[in-house]
C-alpha cells in the first residue's frame, strides 16, 4: 500500500472472526465505507483450518461449543454443516486409556469413579462462584477430601489440572479465578459439535462474503493508532499508521486483535495512551497458550476401541523448570483425530507449549514418539510418525497466545470483560472513536468463536445505532455552567417508572424535578392510539394484571377508569394448517400437562443455575408422551404440534428469543398479583399513566434524547446541597442531543434495559463493573402485536380466538431459533405468530401475537405485506378463501425503535440476578459519590420493570420500582440537617 492517506468511515483492525463479523453487520446495515486490515497473509486470526486428505485439521479453534444460544451453531446447522452425532474423539474425555509412567494402565473402574468425583466437585457452581481463591485450589481442596486412591488420585488430579489448563488457556489452574471460572457460560447441547467438512473455514468464507477485495487488506500490519485527533471534516476521529508507511483516516476504529497483542503492544500502539481503567483491564485479564501437535502414522497401531491415551506424571519426578529439553513431560495426552484414522493429536499448554514452539517440527515429532514409547512401549510397537505439524500461537506476533480467561489478577484489579469492551469516546459528542471486540471482550462466552462473533456484531451494532442517532443530532456547542438549568432531580424517560418516581418525589415535597424524554410522546412502552373508528388501541402495554398489591389497579379502580370485562389470550379454537379443528379435549389435555410443568417449575426451590425453562418443559413433555401407551402416529403428531404451540406462546409471553434462554432458576421469582387478570382500561392504558403524570409537579421536556451523563466520584455539602468540588456545579451534568444541558443533584435513569445495553457509553465515568455486567446479562426481548381491522367481522360473536398449530412443518421453539437475517426466517417468519384474538371494544379487529427473531423481521416489512401474510394464514388454517384483506393494519415495532430496542425483560440463563440475595436486584444499587463528610451520596439510580424482582415485565412493576428507587435520594436528603429542604424550583 502506498503512503497516500485513505479515508474511510470505519477501519476494522484484524480479520479474525470478530473483525469479519463486525464488517458483515456493518455492510448489512448499509455502511460500506469500511476497510479491514489484517497483518497476516490469511484471514481467520486464531481460527486456522487446513485441508488434509478428505477432511481437514483445525490448528486453532476446533469445535462448536454448544447448540442453544450459540450463533455459530445456529448458522452452521441451518446450512447443514454440522455433524448430528456426538463424538468425543480428540476431546480427551472419550474412551481413553490413562497410563502411568511405568506403563501401568489405570483400570476403567477407577477412571469412572474419578470422573464422577470430579463432576460432583465442578457442578457446585454456587460454591465455585463464592470461593475467594483460584479454581485449582478450589478443586484440590475438595478433591483431597474424597480421594480414596492415594498417590494415584494425586496423579489423576494433576492430569485434571493440565487438562483444565487446555480448556481455560491457563499456564496453571492456580492462575484461574474460581469466581471468574463461574462467569463462563456453557451453551446447552453438545459441547463438542464437529463440522461435516471444511471446518471453521466455512464460517470465515461466509463472513468474508460481504466484503469486496478493496475492503480487505491482507499483510497490512498496523504500527500506531492516533485515536483523539481532529479530522479534515473538523470532527474527532482516528489516524491509523501502517508499518508500510501509509495512513488511514477513519471516523471510527474497531480493534479486534487478541488480548495478548494488547498486553504486548498497548502502550506503544495507541496515542494518546489508553485510559488507566483500560490498561488495568488489559493487565488483569488473562490469556495463555494452547497448542496442538498432529502426528500421522503409516497405519493405526492402537486398539480400535481406544481413542487415545491420557498421560499421568510421577509427581516426585516433575521437572522444577520447563525447558526446551523437557517440555514434552507436560503433554496432556495423545488422542485420535476425527476422520483421520492414522493420526493422533497431542495437547500441550502454558510454558511447555511456548518451549515446544522453539523446537523444530522434526524434533517435536521425535520427542513425542519417545514419550509414547516410554509410556506404551511395553504394550505396543510404536513406529516413527510419517508426518508432523504443530500450531505456534505464542510465537506468532499477531496472536501471541490462544484464548483468554479470568485470572486471579482479574480479581485483584477488579476488572471484567466490560472494561476491555468499553469504547474510547469523544466526551464532547459521545462519538465512539475506538471500539474493542474479540473473545476476551465477551462477558460470558470468552475463549470461544461464538463469543468473538457476538462481540464483533456488538460493536457493529454500537456504531450503527450511533450513526442513526447522530444523523438527527445538531452539532455540539460549548455551554457554560451559567447556561445550564439546574434541578434537584432529573428523571430520564417518561414511561411508567419515570412517572412513578416523579409522583413519589412530589408526595415528599420535592418539586424541582425535570423529566427528559427522548421521543415526542410520554408513556414509554405504553402507547395508546386511536383507530380509524376513533376507538382506543394499545400498541404497547394493554392490560392491568391483578388487583392485590397493584398500585396501577388501585389508582384506576378508584377513578372508574376500568371496564368490567377481562380479556383472554391464547384461547379459543385451535386449527392445523390443513384447516382441521383440533378436538378441544385434546387441546385441554396437552395444555394441562404443560401448565402443570409450568406451575411445578415456579415452586421449585432450587433449580440448577444452568437449567433452562426450555429444557425443563421438554423433559416434562417427553415424560408425558412416554406415559401415553396407545398413541397413533396421527395423535402423536398432534400432541407434538400442540406442545410446540405452547412453547411458541410462552416465548411470546416472556419476550424471549427461545425458551432455552430462559432461566429455570429464576422462573419462580415472578409474582402474580391476586385478582382478575387482563383488565382493560376504558380509554387505553395511557389515560391512566397520563392522569398520574398530571398530578406531579415535574417539568417535562420531550424530544430530548440524553447523549451523556457526567458525574463525579467525590463531592461536598454546601448550604444543604450536594455540589462538585468547585462549590457551584451540581454533581451530575446531563447533555441532550438538542444541545441543551442540565445539572442535578440526583438522576433517575428509566429507559429500557434494551436501550441501556446499547448506551452504556453515555455514562462518564462508566457505571460500576457489577452494574454493567447485570445490565448486559439481563434478558430482554421482543413481543409485537399485529392488529387487523376489517370492515366486518368474519368470525362468530362468541369466538375467543383462532390459534395456529403447525402439524406437518412444526417449528421447534424448544430450540434456539435462527437469527433474524437468515433465509429460512425471512421465508417463514409468519410461523412465529401464535394466533389471532378478537380485540375487546373493537367492532371488527383481530390481534396477532408474534415474538423473537420473527417479530424483529416482521418489523422491517411494509404493513400491507404483513396484513397480506396474516390473511393468507387465516385462509389456510380456517380453510376459507372468502376472508377479505383488512382495511387497516397496525403493527408494533418495539425492537427497531431506537428508544426501546425490545419489549420487556426476562431472566436469562446467564442472568447476574442469581448472584443477588432473594428479593434483591443488583440493578437497584445506586451509583454513589463520597462527600467531604465521608457519606456515600447516591447520584444515579436505575429504575424500570427489569429492576422489579417480583413484577418484572409489567407496568405496575415499573411504576412501583420508580417509586421505590426515590428512597435512595430521600435518605441522603434526610441526613442533611434532618430534613428534605432543597431546591424548591428550577434555578
Amino acid at each position: 500500500m502506498d503512503s497516500i492517506m485513505r479515508q474511510v468511515r470505519v477501519c476494522i483492525i484484524g480479520a479474525g472472526v470478530a473483525g469479519l463479523g463486525a464488517a458483515q453487520k456493518l455492510v448489512e446495515a448499509g455502511i460500506k465505507d469500511i476497510v479491514v486490515l489484517e497483518a497476516q497473509g490469511r484471514i481467520g486470526g486464531r481460527v486456522h483450518t487446513v485441508p488434509h486428505g478428505d477432511y481437514h485439521l483445525e490448528f486453532g479453534a476446533h469445535w462448536i461449543h454448544g447448540e442453544e444460544g450459540n450463533v455459530v451453531f445456529e448458522w452452521a446447522s441451518e446450512n447443514g454443516l454440522t455433524e448430528d452425532a456426538m463424538s468425543l474423539t480428540q476431546t480427551g474425555i472419550g474412551e481413553t486409556m490413562f497410563v502411568r509412567p511405568s506403563g501401568e494402565v489405570v483400570s476403567g473402574e477407577v477412571v469412572d469413579e474419578f470422573r464422577l468425583a470430579r463432576d460432583n466437585i465442578e457442578e457446585d457452581s454456587q460454591s465455585i462462584a463464592s470461593f475467594p481463591k483460584s479454581f485449582g485450589e478450589y478443586f484440590l481442596e475438595r478433591f483431597r477430601k474424597v480421594n480414596s486412591w492415594g498417590q494415584l488420585g494425586e496423579e489423576l488430579a494433576d492430569w485434571q489440572g493440565r487438562f483444565q489448563n487446555c480448556i481455560d488457556g491457563t499456564d496453571t489452574w492456580f492462575q484461574a479465578s474460581a469466581k471468574g471460572h463461574s462467569m463462563y457460560v456453557e451453551c446447552p447441547g453438545n459441547p463438542v459439535v464437529n463440522w461435516k467438512k471444511g471446518g471453521y473455514q466455512n464460517l470465515l468464507n461466509h463472513l468474508k462474503g460481504s466484503l469486496s477485495p478493496s475492503q480487505l487488506l491482507l499483510e497490512t500490519p498496523v504500527m500506531c493508532i492516533d485515536w483523539d485527533v481532529t479530522l479534515s471534516d473538523s470532527s474527532k476521529g482516528c489516524i491509523v499508521h501502517l508499518e508500510s508507511g501509509g495512513t488511514i483516516q477513519a471516523n471510527h476504529v474497531i480493534f479486534t486483535p487478541s488480548l495478548a497483542v494488547l498486553k504486548a503492544c498497548a502502550k506503544d500502539l495507541f496515542s494518546p495512551l489508553l485510559p488507566a481503567n483500560k490498561l488495568r483491564a488489559i493487565e488483569g485479564l488473562g490469556i495463555g497458550c494452547v497448542n496442538k501437535i498432529y502426528l500421522k502414522f503409516a497405519k493405526q497401531w492402537w486398539p480400535e476401541d481406544c481413542d487415545g491415551f491420557s498421560l499421568l506424571r510421577d509427581l516426585n519426578d516433575v521437572p522444577a523448570k520447563t525447558t526446551r529439553e523437557n517440555w514434552e513431560e507436560a503433554l496432556v495426552g495423545f488422542y485420535e483425530v476425527v476422520k483421520q484414522p492414522n493420526m493422533l493429536c497431542a495437547w500441550i499448554c502454558g510454558e511447555a507449549a511456548r518451549q515446544m514452539e522453539k523446537t523444530s517440527e522434526e524434533m517435536v515429532s521425535g520427542r513425542c514418539i519417545a514419550l509414547l514409547r516410554k509410556y506404551l512401549g511395553s504394550q505396543f510397537d510404536i513406529p516413527d510418525a510419517v508426518w508432523c505439524k504443530r500450531s505456534t500461537w505464542y510465537s506468532n506476533p499477531w496472536t501471541r497466545g490462544s484464548y483468554s480467561f479470568r485470572s486471579m489478577d482479574s480479581e485483584a484489579l477488579d476488572v471484567y470483560a466490560a472494561d476491555l469492551a468499553k469504547p474510547l469516546v469523544d466526551p464532547a459528542s459521545g462519538k465512539p472513536l475506538v471500539c474493542f471486540a474479540g473473545e476476551a471482550t465477551h462477558d460470558c462466552y470468552y475463549s470461544t468463536v461464538h463469543g468473538a462473533l457476538e462481540s464483533g456484531w456488538r460493536e457493529a451494532k454500537r456504531l450503527s445505532h450511533y450513526f442513526e442517532s447522530s444523523q438527527k443530532a445538531p452539532a455540539p456547542r460549548n455551554i457554560t455552567s451559567k447556561e445550564r438549568t439546574k434541578y434537584q432531580v432529573i428523571i430520564i424517560g417518561c414511561g411508567a417508572a419515570g412517572i412513578g418516581a416523579a409522583r413519589e418525589l412530589t408526595s415528599h415535597g420535592i418539586h424541582s424535578v425535570l423529566i427528559l424524554e427522548g421521543s415526542g410522546r410520554v408513556g414509554g412502552r405504553i402507547n395508546t392510539i386511536k383507530t380509524s373508528e376513533s376507538r382506543h388501541l394499545d400498541l404497547g402495554a394493554q392490560w392491568i394484571h391483578g388487583e392485590v398489591n397493584n398500585p396501577i389497579h388501585e389508582y384506576a379502580k378508584s377513578r372508574n377508569l376500568l371496564y368490567d370485562f377481562v380479556s383472554g389470550d391464547g384461547e379459543g379454537d385451535f386449527y392445523t394448517e390443513n384447516g382441521d379443528l383440533i378436538p378441544a379435549d385434546l387441546v385441554e389435555e396437552v395444555m394441562s400437562v404443560m401448565d402443570e410443568a409450568n406451575e411445578s417449575l415456579q415452586i421449585m426451590s432450587r433449580a440448577p443455575l444452568t437449567l433452562s425453562v426450555g429444557t425443563y418443559f421438554k423433559v416434562a413433555f417427553k415424560k408425558y408422551v412416554a406415559s401415553c401407551k396407545h398413541n397413533s402416529p396421527e395423535m402423536a403428531r398432534l400432541k407434538e404440534a400442540l406442545y410446540e404451540w405452547y412453547m411458541r406462546w410462552q416465548r411470546v409471553d416472556n419476550a424471549c428469543d427461545c425458551l432455552p434462554k430462559l432461566s429455570a432458576h429464576c422462573w419462580g421469582r415472578y409474582v402474580f398479583c391476586e385478582g382478575k387478570e387482563n383488565m382493560n382500561p376504558k380509554n387505553g392504558f395511557l389515560s391512566i399513566i397520563d392522569a398520574i403524570l398530571r398530578e406531579t409537579k415535574a417539568d417535562i421536556m420531550l424530544n430530548s434524547e440524553v447523549t451523556s451523563i457526567d458525574y463525579v466520584n467525590t463531592l461536598q455539602v454546601k448550604s444543604n446541597r450536594f455540589v462538585r468540588e468547585d462549590g457551584v456545579t451540581l454533581p451530575v451534568i446531563v447533555r441532550c442531543s438538542n444541545g441543551r444541558e442540565y445539572e442535578a443533584e440526583h438522576i433517575i435513569v428509566t429507559p429500557s434495559i434494551g436501550y441501556l445495553k446499547e448506551h452504556l457509553h453515555m455514562f462518564s465515568p462508566g457505571l460500576p463493573n457489577d452494574l454493567q455486567k447485570t445490565i448486559l446479562s439481563t434478558g430482554f426481548g421482543t413481543i409485537d402485536k399485529i392488529f387487523l381491522e376489517f370492515d366486518e367481522p368474519f368470525w362468530s360473536q362468541d369466538c375467543k380466538g383462532i390459534q395456529l398449530v403447525w402439524k406437518n412443518r412444526v417449528p421447534n421453539y424448544g430450540q434456539v431459533q435462527n437469527p433474524s437475517n437468515s433465509k429460512e426466517l425471512k421465508k417463514n417468519w409468519f410461523q412465529g405468530i401464535t394466533g389471532f384474538d378478537p380485540v375487546q371494544h373493537q367492532r371488527a379487529m383481530l390481534c396477532g401475537w408474534i415474538g423473537g427473531a420473527e417479530a424483529e423481521y416482521m418489523e422491517t416489512l411494509a404493513e400491507e405485506i404483513v396484513g397480506q401474510a396474516c390473511v393468507k394464514l387465516l385462509r389456510q388454517f380456517l380453510h376459507r378463501e372468502d376472508i377479505p384483506y383488512p382495511k387497516k393494519v397496525y403493527r408494533t415495532q418495539w425492537a427497531t425503535s431506537k428508544f426501546f430496542r425490545g419489549s420487556y425483560s426476562h431472566h436469562s440463563v446467564p442472568c447476574e440476578c442469581r448472584m443477588g440475595q432473594p428479593g434483591e436486584s443488583p440493578l437497584n444499587e445506586p451509583v454513589c459519590a463520597t462527600s467531604n463528610t465521608g457519606d456515600k451520596v447516591p447520584l444515579i439510580v436505575l429504575a424500570g420493570e427489569a429492576n422489579s424482582v417480583a413484577f418484572y415485565s409489567t407496568v405496575h412493576g415499573a411504576f412501583q420500582n420508580g417509586m421505590s428507587q426515590v428512597s435512595h435520594y430521600l435518605k441522603a436528603l434526610s441526613r442533611l440537617n434532618g430534613g428534605l429542604n432543597g431546591i424548591k424550583s428550577k434555578m
